[in-house]
């Protein structure tokens, strides 16, 4: 094989190392051999440079390999240096456009739910909860309560107490225990629904957006005139995994 050809694939091989730890966690040099199937010599050579260079560290007493901070800070300048609200911007064209639903992008700010982007693709307009600038309880909508249940019960009646309550529409959620009972399903199911709690004909889905550093961004939610088993099941199984994408891609990692 040419000496350029060999340095390539010596390129390749390391960074498969790098991804390898950075997915599984510590590991032994036979269990990196197990996974990626590199013969010892090469892999101990690719594994010995890297902590020659500070990517990885090794465990005097178990032998293993784990990245190191070098590598961390890399990753961490990497997110920093993504404009991540066009790539926001890009998940929320992409959902109206498959779903025709509004698209939203909304954050926590002194204690409410304010919308940094919405995307309709049918220029509906039918809410004024969606529109950009706009604020709304985090206490009734999706986005908000998406939000909240990523937080211990404790903290959400603080935030709670701190909120001024009012019954939007007959099904708004008005009382403490009543907004943890929502929560513990939001938690359970893996998103928040609104169901005509902010305004009457509007019903919502939401989910969190994490950041590389564990908290959550801000939340993407969905919005229109109905929510029927049908219309939460479709529109769940697209908006997940497309929050859960652009987590990983702006650096998040679940424990």
């Amino acid at each position: 094989m040419p000496a350029a050809e060999n340095s390539f694939q010596a390129i390749d091989r390391a960074f498969l190392v790098l991804e390898t730890i950075a997915h599984t966690g510590a590991m032994s040099l036979a269990e990196l051999h197990k996974a990626l199937n590199i013969n010892k010599p090469a892999l101990f050579r690719i594994v010995q440079a890297l902590c020659n260079n500070g990517y990885l560290l090794r465990d005097e007493k178990t032998g293993s390999f784990s990245l190191s901070l070098k590598a961390f800070e890399i990753g961490v300048h990497a997110v920093r240096s993504l404009n991540y609200m066009s790539l926001v911007k890009s998940v929320l064209r992409e959902l109206s456009t498959s779903l025709g639903v509004i698209a939203q992008f909304s954050v926590e700010d002194h204690n409410e739910l304010l919308c940094l982007e919405s995307i309709d693709i049918n220029n509906t307009g039918f809410s004024v909860y969606t529109r950009v600038g706009e604020r709304s309880g985090l206490y009734s909508t999706s986005a908000g309560k998406a939000l909240l249940s990523l937080l211990p019960n404790d903290e959400i009646l603080q935030k709670f107490d701190k909120m001024t309550i009012r019954a939007l529409t007959p099904n708004t959620i008005t009382t403490p225990d009543a907004l943890l009972q929502d929560i513990a399903k939001t938690r359970t199911r893996g998103y928040a629904l609104d169901m005509e709690e902010n305004e009457p004909g509007l019903f919502c889905i939401g989910v969190p957006l994490m950041g590389y550093n564990g908290t959550a961004l801000g939340a993407i939610s969905l919005s229109g005139r109905s929510m029927t088993p049908e219309d939460e099941r479709r529109l769940s199984t697209m908006l997940i995994p497309s929050a859960q994408r652009l987590s990983t891609m702006l650096g998040y990692t679940s424990r």
